[in-house]
């Protein structure tokens, strides 16, 4: 996955699709083979896997978007849920209040900063986990679903946002059934066929 490409991976249920989404995200460690990032990408861990990497140094680099985006909230509020990347990444108190604002308007969950993440609509809580993905900045953006229960309008919206990202420098890397999505965005792509052995086994 290269710098200011969009990558997308289409395929069936089974396909491995979320499994490679955690790989590429260093949040599983290979069972075979090896997940290497660049030396830009990684700085001073270069030498060592994804996988390994300290928590800020992870976020700060591959922002990842899961499948069910439940599974990335930790916090109370929308809000609270955007400021911990920032925080936990040492930005001051400022810089976090204009980075969450920013997110909240531009993926249109303003109303909702006080919410909990667990009181959204499906369409809302995957805006948000996009949004917890980009709080950080990261160089790297892996997505799982990422246009799962979106209405017209925010596809299009979704579609824009990762075409800024991937324009302006970043990565990107979709995994979906959406092919109208990787249609729209990707600059490359693949699609994964389910392994019979694997689906028998």
């Amino acid at each position: 996955v290269r710098a200011g490409e969009a990558r997308g991976f289409l395929g069936p249920n089974g396909a491995g699709k979320t499994t490679l989404v955690l790989l590429l995200g260093g949040l599983l460690r290979p069972g075979a083979g090896r997940v290497a990032a660049t030396r830009e990408l990684a700085g001073r861990d270069a030498a060592t896997a994804p996988h390994r990497w300290r928590a800020p140094a992870l976020a700060r680099r591959i922002g990842s978007v899961f499948q069910d985006p439940e599974h990335q909230f930790v916090t109370g509020t929308v809000y609270d849920e955007l400021a911990l990347g920032p925080r936990r990444t040492g930005h001051g108190e400022a810089a976090v209040r204009a980075t969450v604002d920013g997110l909240l308007d531009r993926l249109r969950l303003t109303r909702l900063a006080r919410a909990n993440p667990y009181t959204l609509s499906g369409g809302e809580a995957r805006r948000l986990s996009v949004a917890t993905a980009l709080a950080t900045a990261p160089r790297l953006l892996v997505c799982d679903e990422p246009t799962f229960g979106q209405d017209r309008r925010t596809w299009l919206e979704l579609v824009d946002l990762f075409a800024e990202l991937r324009d302006g420098g970043h990565g990107v890397v979709a995994v979906t059934h959406d092919a109208d999505f990787v249609a729209a965005l990707a600059d490359r792509r693949l699609t994964l066929a389910r392994d019979p052995a694997a689906v028998a086994a």
